[in-house]
């Protein structure tokens, strides 16, 4: 009996460690689990940066004053603007690594060299897909702002996802799960890129 219960034991481990194959265009029910939850954001002291931006978005035009057009585009745009990290559209590494070194709490500062590191995967892949189109850079929108930044955050946070520190990481079924068909399905960098 003892030996039944052992070898139980590892079968049970063995499958829920072994990888599943997913179909890429149907994703796991996740049952309304909060995705976001799975890796703990860090306690980050932006300063007056959220409101300003939240302002410049809202005041975007848009058929719908609930939600600006390219909100989710020009967001980023002005955050990476006003912490430094873009400059003249451009990306600095290394504002980015000095701004979160200074800002994120001691308590979290493991994630800053995922971050830091997902800043570069997304560059790197982003960049790449840029000169394979043969193009310097996106179209600007008609609001002023362009959608390289929403790509590289949107990247970002996908990356760091799947990289999150062990002590961040929630470590459920469902995050587990959530984590292998990202792996399997969404490869760098990780969002629909524009063709120009």
């Amino acid at each position: 009996m003892r030996k039944y219960t052992i070898c139980c034991g590892f079968l049970l481990i063995f499958l829920d460690c072994s990888r599943a194959t997913f179909n890429c265009s149907a994703p796991p029910n996740f049952n309304n689990f909060d995705i976001n939850t799975c890796c703990r954001t860090p306690e980050l002291d932006m300063g007056d940066v959220p409101q300003k931006c939240h302002k410049y978005v809202s005041g975007l035009k848009s058929s719908n004053s609930k939600y600006p057009s390219y909100a989710h585009l020009c967001y980023p745009d002005c955050i990476y603007r006003e912490t430094g990290a873009m400059v003249n559209g451009k990306i600095k590494v290394d504002r980015v690594k000095q701004y979160l070194e200074e800002h994120v709490h001691r308590r979290d500062q493991d994630i800053v060299s995922h971050i830091v590191h997902s800043f570069e995967s997304c560059l790197t892949n982003v960049k790449g897909h840029m000169k394979s189109l043969n193009i310097e850079s996106y179209k600007v929108l008609p609001h002023g702002c362009s959608p390289f930044a929403g790509i590289i955050y949107s990247c970002v946070n996908a990356e760091t996802f799947l990289n999150c520190p062990a002590q961040m990481w929630k470590n459920e079924r469902p995050c587990n799960l959530a984590k292998q068909f990202a792996e399997q399905c969404n490869p760098l960098p990780h969002v629909p890129l524009p063709s120009s």
